[in-house]
């Protein structure tokens, strides 16, 4: 185990107290483990490139972290912030089918597909959005920027989706 996947898994195991400190209204906790996602997030590739240390593991647990820091910012918004139900429904609802297309591929292939442009960005966009969001200065335009930028984050998601989905399909 390389010191990137410790990263990513630390990541991946932190992910769920998201959800106890958004119940907690515990903000503070909150933008804590954004902060400490965003940064071991950006460490692990680094340390993972800069050390030669690019594993398949790697390749999985990363996008795995992301997206389960996601998932639970998102139901952690739709329960006590008030996020439109259909935003997190798409958003989950589309990680679920990456999700299962993604151990197909594995499974049949042995082929790990590393995210792409329109995955990252919308993963900034999103991380961006939801700080907004959970300010939860509903009727401010802080509050209203969030849901813009977590839309525009959601339509990238969606592009990566889609572009992963084809890329997939022509070979």
């Amino acid at each position: 185990m390389t010191i990137s996947n410790l990263l990513s898994l630390s990541r991946l195991l932190l992910s769920p107290f998201i959800m106890v400190f958004f119940s907690q209204r515990n903000i503070y906790g909150v933008f804590t483990l954004w902060a400490l996602a965003a940064i071991t997030d950006f460490l692990d590739g680094q340390l993972a490139r800069k050390r030669g240390e690019i594993s398949d593991l790697g390749k999985i647990l990363d996008p795995i972290a992301d997206k389960m820091t996601l998932v639970f910012s998102f139901l952690s918004l739709m329960i006590w912030y008030k996020l439109p139900r259909w935003f997190g429904a798409i958003y989950i609802t589309k990680e679920l089918l990456q999700l299962t297309g993604g151990l197909i591929l594995i499974r049949k292939k042995r082929k790990i597909i590393a995210s792409n442009y329109w995955g990252k960005t919308s993963t900034f966009l999103f991380f961006v959005g939801l700080f907004l969001f959970s300010l939860d200065l509903e009727g401010s335009s802080i509050h209203s920027w969030g849901l813009i930028i977590l839309s525009l984050g959601l339509f990238l998601s969606l592009v990566a989706f889609f572009t992963y989905s084809r890329n997939i399909l022509k070979k």
